[in-house]
């Protein structure tokens, strides 16, 4: 069945906590795809502060190394930052997504990385959120397109926007990571939650009983995304009705993806793929009932507010978080991927978060 399986692996990963005035939990499910390349982070009492709690979901692409190195790293070098500890979490938030991108390239961790590959991850590369054309698939159709251009004399406007009539030697870029995660990230410091995300994993806010966005999906078919990515020397095609950075992924920022980040003339801010995060930063109120963080394979299922009335109805129910965040992954669970045409056929994880809760303490 190509990118999926004959049958959806349906067991999860369940996680679960509380403290300070927080009860969490959230569960990771493979589905149809052949390889996990989910991660998440869920600690409170970061840095040993009882006001802090740190939340994550990391959503891999062309392997899992990149979301689960995230997940192992990603809190530590947080709170090595000296302005961390004095209150600066946005500008933390935004150095820690880079931070990550700093040690990927970082030969000392090479032999990690590679124990971390999902078995099937060059089989898998460019799936997930590269939307199931491998990187091979990609390359080799990209050869065709520069040799019929070639050939006919054609335009570097051919291709797609932007990009070069060059074809793509092979270079140094082949032994960078390959491999990709997007993230949304929320740090509670105090009574107040920041939010970073990069790429359209999403973060989503219950507010007497109302969905308020905490992040803003991140697609290369968005004017700001598109003119960063031509200005790189990227380009952007169209292909299956999805548009894709060169001709591959189908989302515009994530850390890893190293190839799409080799401009030494320009920031790590303004490269074809950025892992640059926005940042939200909202002041939690008493109508504030939970919060959840979810990959892109949720959000292709339900709408925020959608996402938000399920979860609300379980936990009133009496279900725990980790419980009513399962129950959420069955719900968005395809029955049949030809039917629904990839649509609850990805990998998912959701974290849900209540606040002010009264059984933790």
């Amino acid at each position: 069945m190509g990118a999926y399986l004959s049958s959806p692996i349906t067991d999860k990963e369940v996680f679960e906590g509380d403290g300070h005035g927080l009860r969490f939990g959230g569960g990771a499910m493979q589905g149809w795809r052949r390889t996990m390349e989910d991660a998440h982070v869920a600690e409170v009492n970061v840095a040993n502060d009882p006001n802090v709690a740190m939340f994550g979901v990391f959503d891999g692409h062309g392997g899992a190394e990149v979301a689960k190195f995230c997940q192992k790293y990603m809190a530590a070098e947080l709170q090595r930052f000296e302005e961390f500890g004095k209150g600066s979490v946005e500008d933390s938030l935004v150095k820690v997504f880079h931070r990550m991108d700093e040690m990927l390239r970082d030969q000392r961790y090479a032999e990690e990385l590679e124990k971390l590959k999902s078995k099937e991850s060059n089989e898998d590369e460019g799936e997930g959120e590269g939307g199931g054309v491998s990187t091979t698939d990609a390359l080799d159709l990209l050869r065709r397109v520069f040799q019929l251009k070639r050939f006919v004399g054609g335009n570097s406007n051919s291709m797609g926007e932007g990009g070069s009539s060059e074809e793509p030697a092979e270079s140094p870029e082949e032994e960078l990571v390959q491999a990709g995660c997007t993230a949304v990230v929320a740090v509670k410091f105090g009574n107040e939650l920041f939010v970073a995300n990069a790429g359209d994993s999403r973060g989503v806010l219950c507010r007497a009983g109302k969905a308020v966005a905490l992040s803003e999906d991140h697609k290369p078919a968005q004017e700001g995304e598109r003119s960063r990515i031509i200005a790189a020397g990227g380009f952007l095609s169209e292909i299956g009705g999805v548009c894709r950075v060169n001709g591959n992924l189908n989302l515009s920022r994530a850390i890893g993806d190293l190839k799409y980040k080799t401009n030494n003339e320009l920031p790590p801010s303004d490269q074809i793929i950025t892992a640059q995060p926005d940042i939200r930063k909202i002041a939690l109120s008493p109508e504030d009932r939970f919060f959840l963080l979810a990959c892109d394979g949720v959000w292709d299922v339900m709408s925020n507010q959608d996402a938000v009335d399920f979860v609300s109805a379980r936990l009133d129910q009496g279900m725990t978080p980790s419980q009513a965040s399962c129950a959420l992954l069955d719900a968005c669970l395809a029955s049949d991927p030809k039917e629904a045409r990839g649509v609850g056929c990805d990998n998912m994880t959701v974290v849900v978060v209540q606040l002010n809760s009264p059984s933790s303490s």
